[in-house]
């Protein structure tokens, strides 16, 4: 898709692309406002890794890593969340928790975080305080447990010393002194038992000082091993909600209408197979487009259609203008022509372009006819105000019909009106009969130009009986209304019949910005160059002049 096409789109379909817009925002923004706020409270935790010296740089560092990750997986675990629940009596389920913190190492740093999201800033502050709390409570039990046994271990063992050495001591007090005079006569085995307990005492007073040097050793080791982990900040009453963020959310909201805006119109772009552009004619319909005619604006009545007639200055006419040059173009040679106005479909304003067209016609100094052969829904008659009876049906029951007798004047100079008349059960049956091909022939004999209205080809098969009979048919397009696909099935089942198709009219065509007349008239006020208009008019060898 071309740039040009692509601003095309946003262009014809910018109505709906702001409906989206205001409608994705505005309920962005209401549902904003109207969400309870949400405040969000942060505690963080720092951990001082315990390495073993003897470990290398690359295992240390996996091992920290993985330590962290999986105090993050502790922090988010349910049963440590069901106890902060049960010490602080929250009113939530484990899982509600779960999916109201978030917990997460900060990148680079020996630092976790632990962020909890509640509608009240008091509690979600202590919620997190007591989650950091208890994670650090159950890695120092583990690790207490870790060492326990070892730890005991050394204890007794030093407890059973202290009291060898308790022992030992009573008994070399209660054999006395040998140096005090009172035992200068001490028997001699009490003297080698109580060198004995001395020695024995020694002995279990080094071995408690390496003991207790090993227990002391093995706490430091035990500390220095083992992660700590202690608070870093605590988390403080939020002041201000971090959710809803109103701004944000309207203009993303807005952001995103926008985007669902532009997609639903190139969709509908998509599946849109409507007639819009004379490009669009030459390729679905393979003949060229003879006339753009932009929308009438107030219309209230068939009567008000007819702008050629009533304002003659009318860009809108100039259409009509160019679409009569057109069709004498493509009629050169044919000194009386008639002309089939019809459409594939109903509604897409056949009856309008074909009095405005005749009007155009006559004001060029031709003798025009207008014949409502639409013996179903005829509405000619309504355009220029005038009886619909008699008419065409009446002419067919004549035994010798005279046509000028039944031709209705109009307030146009040069322009008449053949109306339907009452109205027959049989419509296509008449209309292919050799009267209704006598009768055509006499109009054109009073007129240089028949044009005929008639029902859509698609609806009945009168509009195809009648394109046997007149020298040309134009079918009329509604731009962006028209499907290709009926399009196509009217100007097939025209040519079957052996028509022949002069082209197309755009109907109801949105102006361009490329349409010279539109800017023209803009520029100019409305005025036009009298000798632009004579050199056209003066090229047309069927239509004359003005």
């Amino acid at each position: 898709m071309e740039l040009r096409e692509f601003i095309d789109v946003i262009l014809r379909r910018l109505w709906l692309i702001l409906l989206a817009i205001v409608l994705v925002g505005g309920m962005t923004y209401a549902l904003s406002v109207t969400s309870t706020p949400i405040y969000s409270a942060s505690a963080t935790l720092q951990i001082d890794f315990g390495a073993d010296p003897r470990t290398d740089p690359y295992t240390s560092l996996r091992t920290s890593e993985q330590s962290a990750k999986t105090y993050v997986e502790m922090m988010k675990s349910p049963t440590l969340l069901q106890e902060v629940i049960s010490q602080l009596a929250l009113p939530f389920s484990t899982g509600q928790l779960q999916g109201a913190i978030n917990v997460q190492q900060i990148r680079d740093t020996q630092l976790i975080q632990v962020s909890v999201e509640d509608s009240d800033p008091a509690r979600a502050a202590a919620t997190a305080n007591a989650i950091a709390a208890t994670l650090i409570e159950r890695i120092q039990s583990n690790q207490e447990a870790r060492f326990a046994e070892d730890q005991a271990a050394l204890d007794q063992e030093l407890t059973a010393l202290e009291q060898s050495i308790e022992e030992t001591q009573i008994a070399i007090t209660s054999l006395g002194d040998p140096l005090d005079p009172e035992n200068i006569n001490m028997p001699e085995f009490v003297r080698m038992e109580l060198t004995r307990l001395q020695a024995a005492l020694a002995r279990d007073q080094t071995l408690y000082v390496i003991k207790l040097r090993s227990a002391e050793d093995f706490r430091l080791a035990a500390t220095r091993y083992s992660d700590n982990l202690t608070v870093f900040s605590s988390a403080g009453v939020p002041p201000t909600p971090v959710k809803p963020r109103i701004l944000l959310n309207t203009v993303l909201g807005l952001i995103s209408g926008a985007v669902l805006g532009v997609s639903t119109a190139f969709l509908l772009e998509y599946l849109d197979d409507t007639i819009k552009t004379a490009e669009d004619v030459s390729e679905e319909l393979e003949i060229s487009t003879l006339g753009h005619v932009t929308r009438i604006p107030g219309i209230k009545q068939l009567r008000d259609g007819l702008i050629a007639l009533k304002q003659i200055r009318s860009p809108l006419v100039e259409a009509y203008r160019t679409l009569r040059t057109n069709v004498q173009f493509s009629l050169v040679g044919n000194p009386s022509a008639s002309i089939l106005i019809t459409s594939a479909s109903p509604k897409e304003g056949k009856s309008t372009t074909l009095a405005n067209l005749g009007v155009v016609m006559a004001q060029a100094g031709k003798r025009v006819i207008l014949a409502d052969t639409d013996l179903r829904r005829p509405t000619l008659h309504e355009f220029f105000d005038v009886p619909r009876e008699p008419g065409l049906t009446d002419l067919l029951l004549e035994e010798e019909p005279q046509v000028e007798k039944f031709l209705q004047p109009t307030e146009v100079e040069g322009l008449s009106l053949l109306p339907s008349g009452p109205l027959p059960p049989n419509p296509s049956e008449l209309l292919s009969s050799p009267r209704t091909t006598q009768i055509l022939d006499d109009l054109k004999e009073h007129a240089d130009v028949v044009l005929l209205d008639s029902p859509p080809v698609l609806a009945v098969t009168d509009a195809t009986v009648l394109a046997t009979k007149v020298g040309g048919v134009l079918l009329v397009v509604d731009a962006g209304t028209t499907r290709s696909g009926a399009a196509r099935e009217g100007k097939e089942a025209l040519t079957q019949v052996g028509a022949t198709i002069l082209g197309a009219v755009l109907n109801r065509q949105k102006a361009g910005r490329g349409s010279y007349y539109y800017y023209y008239y803009g520029k100019e006020g409305g005025r036009r160059s009298k000798k632009r208009r004579e050199s056209s008019e003066a090229s047309s060898p069927l239509m004359g002049e003005d």
